[in-house]
């Protein structure tokens, strides 16, 4: 195997062993854990060398009595001669040394010992004597041991120390970055930060965690481990099994504790190199290590160790607080009653500090020794399946609901059920399975028919909110109203968070955008004050997709990006997520293509996206590559259509149809890209959603000329609709105030020669293949010759993506010229200078001439020196 980042080491050696040859010979110490590469590393060099120079290589064995010199008898073994009779002879020892000095004399060789600390009281004394004179011979010797293994005390520290003043070099292995270690797993699935969490950076631990697939503990790794481990006394191994159990960090009076030890039993087991100590604790080097010891105790001896752990922490003050460790150790101890109390306690605590995963992982540990069939045990799957949800794991929320709810049937707990099953119909709508969570919400509906009821207004607001994602706005918005003056009367903080968020959303997409805006502001603000992250993800996640939904892209990024950081700090994956899907979908309309596409990417490849972040991500990803020509447009909207179809609900489907009837549509079949359109047609105008019914519209118009119905009052001020009516100049105008430069051109292919041109520059800019071969179609057909062939290559070097003559502008912008006296120099309208400082704000994604010009020189795109 290729070694990693160990080439500034090869170097150094290299270096050594030339200077040896000339005279300069050296003993280097080289130092590192076992299964650091220290043989690797020797192995490769001693090849490289091989050629040029004669290579000895000695060993010494990890036995119970070393043998004397053996490293010495390695090497006389393969130079023969006088070195093999003096030691065969037995000579004394300083005849020995000085016959194996008189060797290295003869120019150049390279020499070898391994494994020294485990070496004999003989070769140690060898070492002093050779390290002393090494400097008079022409070769290199080279000393490995492992630095876990030489304590204070070890027989080798003492050598070091010697030699230290007798030009003796010293060098180190390090474990491997994390960059190496993704090096290593290369496509494979393996998390490689907990790999290098789990092994240390550990070569050898690295390396056959991928062998095995990294889902279990590899057999060589244990039997190392272990190895080493059966090397300590009874006394020591006792030490070693409390403090796995312990552990990762294991504070000294607990250890002592556990086992009522004596410090050189402990001793004893940091002097091996099985634990270090590290800023007053005891760790294991490894976690993997701390695994192989733990997976050789019996289920007795793990009982037991934990149950003395679970009481010495219970009893220590600084520690009876930490629940998660508690909880851990209440497991292992098999206690059932303590398991219950410490584990629901530790998830809230986690819950509360934004670890969302952690806490579904303890009220999964509290599930574990829940009574079957109890409210405690409906209870806990009620609160596991809102943590599962939050951190992305929706298929096991939606179990964990569906257990729930059953139990409380069984229970005949109705109101508790129906609140589970309301819970449950979002979990399914969210997951794409609209069918099946209209009909749980209408089961959950029937069985609290008292409005009065605290159950009834749970429910009532869950109904509301699957019609506002159902787009039934009128309706959402009228029962939330409902529901949350109910909630204002009994003072219900959460209800009154949820049916704003609902209103909020409903405002939005009807077309109310700043009412709507605000009431999802101040939802957000009454989460803030309960500290309910949930909450709070969920009303950025909403002013984030309802205003990209509405093309209202000034404010979906900006919620977006604020939305998508929140959800970072706080394990809220789902909403991580979906609000990534939509950033991919805002940034193909604002012409950032490539960050898009990147973006979608990362949605895709998450095994955790919930299903309608999959559907945006596909259809951005669509879209992007069909607007440039690329290939792989129906792999992604094939995707997507099998995903979004399966909802039946407008914001999936309409989404998912506008995107593949504009593919068709680029690649010359506008009857399909006519009937890809209608069939979300109906259910848009249905819904009377003014961008999907007009963006659908236009679509229908663009593939063969027909408008089913005309265009409905409610879509007549569209920018689509503007195009359907020949009110191109308008189209451009408002395409370009909601900064979309690609839908903008397309409105400009309408117009003269002159605003043909220009969208073709726009085009070009982009390299949107489809749209430049038919607007220099519609050119040379209208008789226009000499026209350029492909994007400059300028533009294509260009980092932001910028024409020569936008470079232009941005350099005479950055002299403080103005739009006028921009285009008496360069010889243009007022109006294409515009065009160009649309094209350049959206490239460099800013949005004023200051932050233009500061974008451009910090790219590099314009110098001090540009005139």
């Amino acid at each position: 195997m290729k070694l990693l980042e160990r080439e500034e080491l090869l170097t150094s050696l290299q270096v050594l062993l030339r200077n040896a040859a000339a005279g300069q010979g050296a003993l280097l110490f080289l130092e590192g854990e076992a299964g650091i590469g220290k043989t690797s590393l020797l192995q490769t060099f001693a090849e490289a060398q091989r050629a040029h120079h004669p290579v000895y290589w000695g060993a010494c064995d990890a036995l119970q009595t070393p043998r004397p010199l053996g490293p010495l008898f390695d090497i006389a073994a393969q130079i023969q001669g006088e070195l093999q009779a003096a030691l065969a002879n037995s000579r004394e020892r300083l005849h020995i040394f000085s016959t194996f000095l008189h060797e290295l004399a003869r120019p150049p060789t390279l020499i070898v010992l391994e494994d020294l600390h485990w070496a004999d009281e003989a070769t140690l004394d060898f070492l002093r004597y050779v390290g002393r004179r090494i400097g008079r011979t022409h070769s290199l010797l080279i000393v490995s041991f492992r630095s876990d293994e030489v304590g204070p005390a070890h027989p080798l520290r003492l050598v070091l120390g010697d030699l230290a003043t007798s030009g003796a070099k010293r060098a180190s292995l390090a474990p491997l970055s994390l960059t190496a270690v993704r090096e290593l797993i290369g496509a494979g699935d393996i998390d490689p930060e907990e790999l290098l969490r789990r092994s240390g950076g550990n070569p050898f631990f690295v390396t056959e965690v991928i062998a095995t697939g990294g889902a279990r503990m590899p057999a060589t790794v244990r039997d190392a481990v272990l190895a080493r481990a059966a090397r300590l006394r009874p006394s020591a191994r006792a030490v070693l099994d409390a403090a796995a159990v312990a552990g990762p960090r294991i504070e000294p009076w607990l250890l002592e504790e556990m086992t009522a030890a004596e410090s050189g039993w402990i001793d004893e087991c940091l002097a091996t190199g099985v634990l270090c100590a590290q800023n007053g604790v005891f760790t294991f080097r490894h976690e993997l290590a701390r695994e192989a010891v733990l997976e050789a105790l019996t289920p007795t001896q793990a009982m037991s160790l934990h149950r003395m752990a679970l009481q010495a922490l219970q009893s220590h003050s600084a520690t009876a607080h930490d629940l998660a460790r508690l909880a851990h150790h209440a497991e292992g101890a098999a206690s059932d009653d303590d398991v219950l109390k410490l584990a629901p306690a530790a998830a809230r605590e986690a819950a509360a500090k934004g670890a969302h995963r952690q806490a579904a992982q303890q009220f999964a540990r509290a599930l574990r020794f829940a009574p079957s069939s109890s409210a405690l045990r409906a209870m806990l799957l009620d609160d596991y399946a809102s943590e599962c949800q939050l951190s992305g794991m929706v298929s096991e929320a939606i179990q964990a609901r569906q257990n729930a709810a059953k139990l409380w049937h069984e229970l005949g707990d109705r109101d508790k059920q129906a609140m589970s099953l309301a819970r449950l119909a979002h979990a399914l709508v969210v997951s794409g399975k609209n069918a099946e969570g209209e009909a749980t919400m209408r089961e959950a509906v029937a069985l609290v028919p008292n409005d009065t009821a605290a159950a009834a207004a749970v429910v009532r607001r869950w109904a509301a909110h699957l019609r506002m994602l159902d787009r039934d706005v009128d309706q959402a918005i009228q029962e939330g109203e409902l529901a949350m003056a109910a909630a204002e009367r009994r003072g219900d903080q959460e209800s009154l968070v949820h049916c704003l968020n609902t209103i909020g959303s409903s405002l939005i997409v009807s077309g109310r955008v700043e009412e709507g805006c605000e009431r999802l502001e101040r939802s957000r603000e009454v989460a803030e004050q309960m500290r309910s992250d949930s909450w709070i993800a969920n009303a950025y996640v909403n002013l984030g997709s309802a205003c990209g939904e509405v093309y209202r892209f000034d404010l979906a990024d900006n919620y977006l990006r604020r939305g998508i950081e929140f959800c970072n700090e706080r394990d809220i994956d789902f909403s991580r997520l979906y609000q990534l899907s939509w950033q991919a979908l805002v940034w193909m309309y604002r012409g950032r293509w490539t960050e898009a596409s990147g973006v979608a990417h990362v949605v895709l490849a998450d095994s955790r996206s919930p299903v309608i972040a999959r559907i945006t991500a596909l259809v951005a990803l669509g879209r992007v590559r069909a607007r440039r020509g690329d290939p792989a447009v129906w792999e992604a909207l094939h995707e997507a259509q099998g995903l979004a179809g399966n909802t039946g609900t407008l914001q999936r489907v309409a989404l998912m149809q506008a995107a593949r009837a504009e593919a068709a549509w680029f690649e010359g079949r506008p009857a399909e890209a006519a009937s890809e359109a209608a069939a979300g047609l109906e259910l848009a105008l249905r819904k009377r959603h003014r961008w999907f019914a007009s963006e659908l519209l236009f679509w229908c118009w663009q593939g063969d000329g027909s408008l089913p119905g005309g265009i409905p009052e409610f879509c007549a001020n569209q920018p689509f609709a503007m195009e359907i009516s020949g009110r191109w100049q308008e189209a451009a105008a408002a395409w370009r105030e909601l900064r979309c430069p690609f839908e903008a051109a397309r409105a400009m292919t309408e117009g003269d020669e002159c605003s043909q041109r220009e969208a073709l520059a726009v085009f070009e800019s982009f390299s949107a293949r489809p749209m430049i071969e038919r607007v220099r179609y519609k050119l040379r057909s209208s008789g226009v010759r000499g026209l350029q062939r492909g994007p400059r290559e300028s533009t294509q070097n260009n980092l932001a993506g910028l024409t020569t003559r936008e470079v232009e502008v941005l350099g005479l912008l950055a002299q403080g010229l103005r739009n006028k006296e921009i285009g008496q120099r360069l010889h243009r309208s007022s109006r294409t200078v515009d065009h160009h400082l649309a094209a350049i704000f959206t490239k460099l994604d800013v949005s004023t001439r200051a932050e233009a010009v500061s974008a451009a020189y910090r790219l590099g795109i314009i110098s001090a020196k540009t005139p």
